[in-house]
């Protein structure tokens, strides 16, 4: 793909993911504005569990998506089979993902009965958005996307606001379940119409595609599971208050995180398509980008930290000020995140998944070790920002190291997995 497409492909896609980031914000404050810190601290957490519930499988089915089908679309063969394979798997995880998460969100959080049902949707909502994302990004639908980005947006929102005017607390989390479910479909009829007159794809072995979705999933719940694990540390270390102040920090520093993954969703089938073509130039383009990245994300990241103490404020209110010094630590360990999610791309694209999981583990064990360490001294909100600032340090610093050197030649079958 042309350098110009790419970057048409990549503002796109962050255009999508961006309307997604502010409907999801604007969710968060008008929780935080109507229902009070507490409230906004059991819906950013059961959030936090619907995530971690998705990075068992779903999410990382999404980024093999972008690499499987990116590589039997260069082949010239139906992508049909890749996507038979991994809706098959979707809804399997789902099923047992729902089954596992809902007890142990009534465990931490206490969910009633129809709280637990809104949670049941909204695992398999938000599992199917990030799956489906993926699949679009293999398939090149990024203006498909995108639009229902948008549209799915404004069915939340529009949701919300019939939950608000009404009071219904216990189905604060059902506008967002069913917009992510609306952006689900959508994708799932797209995929219907895809390219049947190619030849059939008879080299595509499910085996390498378990591989990389396993140890990729293992990568994910170490490195994203890391923010998302912090939420739920805060709620359970904290009391109610500062559980809600780092609610509100979180809210701000995870569109950011999902900003990163749409750029690493986009950057995915790149990267595949590239190595198939020349390995050694596939690595200097890498190179190209992720420093490109590197320092736009730095800018971004930069004037949200610098704007934090007069933002927070506006947004939540007086009450919320606590949670500046907290937003500060957060927005430093996501742009360390996001760096590393790049790094990662490239090492999972180019074969080299295991390295990439073994980072993030590494990442996730150091995160926790100072979470807990520091707990009792600071407190449970300010020792999840520093050990999410640490963790995400660490991943960087090894996941960049790992992919400079230049990958061994990619395996002939399409969407091989080389092990590490």
């Amino acid at each position: 793909m042309p350098q110009s497409s790419l970057i048409r492909a990549s503002i796109l896609s962050t255009v999508g993911v961006l309307v997604q980031g502010v409907a999801r914000f604007i969710y968060t404050v008008l929780v935080a504005r109507f229902f009070g810190p507490e409230q906004l601290a059991v819906v950013n957490t059961l959030l936090s569990l619907s995530i971690i519930a998705s990075l068992f499988w779903p999410t990382a089915a999404g980024n093999a998506a972008g690499t499987f089908l990116a590589r039997v679309i260069a082949n010239g063969v139906r992508p049909q089979r890749v996507l038979s394979l991994l809706w098959r798997s979707f809804f399997v995880s789902a099923g047992v993902l729902v089954l596992v998460s809902v007890p142990i969100a009534v465990l931490v959080v206490g969910a009633d009965a129809i709280e637990a049902t809104v949670f049941a949707f909204l695992v398999v909502g938000w599992s199917g958005y990030i799956f489906t994302r993926g699949i679009r990004m293999g398939l090149g639908q990024v203006g498909g996307a995108a639009i229902w980005d948008a549209v799915s947006a404004v069915i939340t929102l529009a949701l919300l606001a019939l939950v608000i005017a009404g009071g219904v607390s216990p189905l604060i989390l059902a506008p967002l379940a069913i917009g992510y479910l609306s952006f689900t479909v959508a994708a799932w009829r797209s995929t219907r119409l895809v390219r049947a007159d190619d030849p059939e794809d008879a080299v595509t072995r499910p085996t390498e595609m378990w591989h990389l979705i396993g140890w990729n999933s293992a990568g994910l719940i170490a490195t994203n599971g890391l923010i998302q694990f912090s939420m739920v540390f805060a709620f359970i270390t904290s009391d109610a208050s500062d559980a809600g102040q780092y609610a509100a920090a979180i809210a701000l520093a995870t569109p950011a995180s999902m900003l990163a993954q749409a750029v690493s969703q986009v950057l995915i089938p790149r990267f595949a398509t590239w190595l198939h073509v020349d390995v050694v130039d596939a690595r200097r383009r890498y190179l190209v980008v992720l420093a490109v990245m590197t320092a736009m994300l730095a800018v971004a990241f930069g004037a949200v930290a610098l704007i934090a103490p007069w933002l927070v404020p506006f947004l939540y209110g007086p009450g919320y000020t606590e949670a500046v010094g907290l937003v500060e630590i957060l927005i430093a360990g996501v742009f360390l995140f996001s760096v590393g999610l790049i790094a990662s791309s490239f090492l999972i694209t180019s074969g080299r998944t295991v390295r990439s999981t073994w980072a993030a583990v590494a990442g996730l064990v150091t995160g926790l070790i100072v979470m807990t360490a520091t707990a009792p001294s600071i407190g449970g909100a300010l020792a999840a920002s520093v050990g999410v600032l640490v963790g995400c340090a660490v991943v960087a610093v090894i996941a960049v190291a790992a992919s400079v050197p230049i990958p061994r030649a990619m395996p002939v079958a399409v969407g091989g997995s080389r092990p590490d």
